[in-house]
């Protein structure tokens, strides 16, 4: 009965996502997004999110030369036997994350902007003894975090860390960010390499990949919570990992204590808290239904029960511990904030920016009840039954085609709006032509093309690792997999933008390391008799070739081609996977490709 739970819990698992990542392939292949302009209201140019087609067997020719290129590789090195140590490579692309890191943060020294501005602006203040922003009213606007209590964990860090470096030093507390970052990489590839023992070429090209990976090098500048917050769930994970190896509940404490910091820094890491509580409570139900579990049995499913109880706990210990200190700290009481409701209300609405963006309605709606939140929670319940009844009264042309651009919205993105996050704030250098290239240019572009190709690449990846390790792996090797579908869930309903949705994407890229190594050792089998060094092709080989799981492979790839081009063709396929806003007249190939006058001034 045991066999069997596993075997079902792990095959819906994998399809529910292939099911998302393959949604997220379609989007990828068939169009782009980026952040451009579309006519406003008062006759100027606003920021929205646009989308241009792609070109889908451009990325299937990629993947083609890729998979020769690296066939012959993998050939080459088996055949030789080269043996490069493990470690020395871990190493260096450590050094190299560190120095890439290093030269960015160095050459664009920029301040913060955005959300991050009012952080720090805020964690100033307090270094002055100004604690006012837990005030109704400062200047005539609502204190930041009178409105958002919840960021006082992230203010708090800022705070101490200008205890130390000063409250100008934003260098410095990049570098923070930049340690942080490497921290988060090295745990998951430490979290994959308990699974991948024996596969230390996947475990070295995540690595390389992940340090790579442009866009979220780019967030070292976003002084924020996301990057330490990741850095602290990843430690809980890790510990959760080596508990269901070893059984001991050593590893409790610095998962409870790292999964709180994580929620401190940033609430949304209660995405890890649940993926967490999902595998310790399958562990507990899988042990229940062996049949020969016996004391010791019994005695693991206490101790994940205990486990579970006290990451909970540690949760909520460290975040009533912080907001005692803050209050101790400012001499205010910590006030009841927005309500949570009104950002899933927000999350279903259209926004300037782009489906489920900030819209203002979570602070409209707390500013109309006079400040009342049992008021709010029923306005916005008001609000979020009227917008599901008027997505249920045309449930594709309201409901599906929302959701679908707000996928695009917040996954189609190449570059996640790393490069928006960065364009227009001050700097303490004169920026090169490089990076202003980058910033506003042409350098932009090609950027962004690159990185669609990557993006493309990285879905192919994971998809590969979701079909070809379904036999071998463990579903607890799913868990990071897991923490992903969690955001892309999470982030469906609530306010939506790129820049939550990166940290949630990076976590596909050790699986499609690993993914594209097991394809590629396929691929190499299929060289016996694509191209033999004898010159000729044996009967036997390509009858071997097209039977058993190859044959269902190649079978359900012709199937899904087939149902593919079918619905490309349909009205529903242009509005939700191959959306083009040339269509529409806003000139989107020109301000992506930037052929036209169509480079903002800023």
């Amino acid at each position: 009965m045991g066999n069997f739970f596993e075997k079902m819990v792990h095959i819906l698992v994998r399809i529910i996502l292939a099911a998302v990542v393959f949604v997220l392939f379609l989007h990828s292949i068939f169009s782009t997004s980026f952040m451009g302009y579309i006519p406003g209201e008062d006759g100027g140019m606003q920021d929205h999110t646009l989308n241009i087609a792609d070109y889908p067997l451009m990325h299937l020719l990629i993947l083609v030369l890729l998979t020769v290129v690296c066939v012959i590789l993998y050939r080459v090195f088996s055949q030789k036997k080269i043996r490069i140590s493990q470690r020395a490579i871990l190493m260096v692309i450590t050094a190299a994350g560190f120095l890439l890191g290093t030269v960015w943060i160095l050459s664009t020294q920029l301040h913060p902007g955005s959300d991050p501005a009012k952080v720090c602006r805020v964690a100033a203040a307090w270094q002055e003894g100004d604690f006012s922003a837990f005030e109704q009213s400062v200047d005539g606007e609502e204190g930041y975090l009178f409105r958002y209590p919840f960021q006082s964990g992230i203010v708090l860090f800022y705070y101490l860390l200008m205890g130390i470096f000063g409250t100008e030093n934003f260098v410095a507390m990049q570098f923070v960010n930049l340690l942080l970052l490497m921290i988060s990489y090295g745990l998951l590839i430490k979290i994959m390499g308990r699974f991948w023992k024996e596969d230390k070429a996947s475990i070295a090209a995540a690595y390389a990949a992940l340090v790579l990976w442009a866009p979220y090098m780019f967030y070292i500048t976003y002084l924020y919570g996301i990057i330490p917050g990741m850095a602290c769930s990843l430690g809980a994970v890790y510990c959760m990992v080596r508990y269901l190896e070893t059984r001991k509940l050593l590893y409790v404490i610095p998962a409870a204590l790292l999964m709180g910091l994580a929620t401190v820094f940033k609430m949304n890491c209660l995405i890890y808290l649940v993926a967490i509580g999902c595998f310790l409570a399958y562990d507990v139900v899988e042990i229940l239904l062996q049949k020969e579990s016996g004391n010791k049995g019994k005695k693991n499913c206490l101790l994940s029960l205990v486990f579970l109880a006290v990451l909970i706990l540690g949760v909520a210990g460290m975040n009533w511990t912080v907001n005692r200190y803050v209050e101790h700290l400012s001499g205010y009481e910590m006030p009841e904030g927005q309500v949570m409701l009104s950002w899933v209300v927000m999350g279903l609405q259209e926004a300037p920016n782009g489906p489920g963006n900030y819209n203002g309605f979570n602070g409209n709606v707390y500013t109309e009840s006079h400040y009342d939140t049992e008021l709010a929670n029923e306005l916005s319940k008001e609000a979020l039954k009227r917008q599901l009844e008027w997505m249920a009264e045309e449930p594709i042309d309201h409901g599906l085609v929302f959701f679908a651009r707000k996928t695009a919205f917040q996954w189609n993105d190449p570059t996640f709006i790393a490069i928006e996050r960065m364009v227009g704030r001050k700097s303490d250098v004169e920026l090169s032509p490089v990076v202003n290239s980058l910033f506003l240019g042409k350098g932009c572009t090609y950027l962004s093309i690159c990185l669609n190709i990557i993006q493309t690449l990285i879905l192919t990846g994971a998809l590969f690792y979701l079909l070809f390790t379904c036999k071998k792996a463990k579903i607890q090797e799913l868990i990071v997999y897991v923490v992903f579908l969690g955001g892309f869930l999470f982030h469906m309903v609530w306010e939506g933008s790129a820049s939550y949705a990166i940290p949630y994407f990076v976590l596909l890229i050790p699986y499609a390391a690993k993914g594209f190594a097991a394809y590629i050792r396929w691929a190499a089998k299929a060289w016996i008799w694509l191209v033999r060094e004898s010159g000729d092709t044996k009967k036997e080989d390509i009858k071997r070739f097209f039977s058993g799981k190859n044959a269902r492979l190649i079978g359900g790839a012709v199937v899904f081609l087939t149902l593919l081009i079918m619905f490309s063709q349909t009205g529903l396929f242009k509005r939700t996977i191959g959306m083009n806003d040339d269509l529409k007249g806003f000139q989107a190939s020109e301000q992506f490709y930037k052929t036209g006058d169509w480079t903002p001034d800023f």
